[in-house]
């Protein structure tokens, strides 16, 4: 199966829930101009062609501790069968179907299709998403305003309800905030989650040429795999971080870590219709600067992953070879990754693998 890490790079890629009508941070309050042109994001920024950290000497910043034989918890390294039926589960989710419901009274945690107009002392109101059309709202999810879900409950599709709500005092959009405020909803149908059934040839059918899955087993097999992968790479990096030594890192190494995940960001929400000041806006953060702030702890520990990385690879005279790349992505065609990220940035993420694998040849399972 094809994998890629990237590392450092944990995007809060929500775009989705910029949609929607709810309580005080929608989406309508922010002003939304669609975007046409695409932002590019420089995966390989900081690094050298080999996928190293330019212009610095990793050593002068990092004295790795001794990895000859590293102790790992066995639970750290771990996988158990519930966590492969989880990622199954999960995994099965992509293919559910659903089942449009028109027989029976809405419940708690159903989700509900609908249409619904707002109005305040009779007249219909801009912003605070007065109104919306076909919308799929969760019973039970606190998405709308208090106390507009639990009125539908006991409804049926075919019936238009009358919802009566209070805008919190504290509401964003100041005209309406304390108003009391009439939605006229009506409720087309049910909409009923319905299972695949995991089989052999839903594998072959449906998993096979986009993953390599042929059956079932083979598909937990190989999950199972990417799971110990994983598990052992932040178990090794966190026993790294934890006994190496670390002078100051310098702020422009951690910047350049920010500003890849920042335009990765716009650049998925540019593909959306969406803005960063949008996504600011229905996220709380004040400015650009506190989302920079909050993403400076995870992007200095990945540059001290690239620092013991460069180091350790110095000192045993690792580089990414075609061989080591064909090995990682388990095929000779990667052109689709490095196009995307970067030669020097899928160098990067080999090489750090490579390391991962090296220390756990000698590693101690405690």
């Amino acid at each position: 199966m094809k994998k890629f890490i990237t590392i450092g790079l944990s995007l809060i890629l929500a775009a989705g829930a910029l949609t929607g009508c709810s309580t005080s941070k929608k989406a309508d309050e922010a002003t939304t101009e669609a975007k046409t042109e695409t932002i590019s994001v420089d995966y390989g920024k900081g690094l050298n062609d080999d996928g190293t950290l330019a212009d610095v000497t990793a050593s002068d910043y990092v004295k790795v501790c001794d990895y000859s034989a590293i102790e790992l918890a066995k639970t750290d390294v771990t996988v158990e069968d519930s966590e492969v039926e989880e990622q199954v589960n999960s995994f099965m989710e992509n293919y559910q179907t659903t089942n449009q419901v028109t027989d029976r009274e809405v419940k708690d945690g159903d989700v509900v299709n609908i249409d619904y107009v707002g109005t305040v002392n009779g007249e219909e109101f801009d912003g605070g998403n007065s109104n919306g059309q076909g919308y799929d709202l969760t019973i039970g999810s606190n998405t709308f305003i208090e106390g507009f879900e639990d009125q539908l409950i006991g409804h049926k599709p075919g019936e238009t309800v009358e919802v009566n709500v209070t805008f919190p005092e504290d509401y964003t959009t100041e005209e309406l905030a304390g108003k009391d405020a009439v939605f006229k909803t009506t409720i087309h149908y049910i909409s009923e989650t319905v299972d695949q059934e995991l089989t052999d040839e839903f594998v072959k059918e449906n998993l096979q040429d986009s993953y390599g899955y042929t059956s079932v087993k083979d598909m937990k097999k190989q999950i199972k795999t990417v799971l110990k992968n994983n598990k052992e790479t932040d178990a090794v990096w966190n026993y790294l971080l934890e006994k190496s030594e670390f002078q100051e890192i310098p702020e422009n190494l951690i910047a350049d870590r920010v500003d890849i995940i920042i335009n990765a960001l716009e650049s998925n929400l540019s593909s959306q219709g969406y803005s960063l000041d949008d996504y600011l806006s229905v996220y709380g953060y004040e400015n650009e600067d506190a989302l920079r702030e909050s993403y400076k702890d995870s992007c200095e520990n990945t540059v001290k992953v690239f620092l013991v990385a460069d180091v350790i690879a110095q000192e045993k005279g690792l580089s990414v070879t075609e061989e080591a790349k064909k090995d990682y992505f388990q095929s000779e065609d990667y052109d689709s990754y490095t196009s995307y990220y970067s030669d020097a940035y899928v160098n990067r993420v080999v090489l750090d693998d490579m390391i991962v694998k090296m220390i756990m040849e000698t590693a101690k399972i405690k």
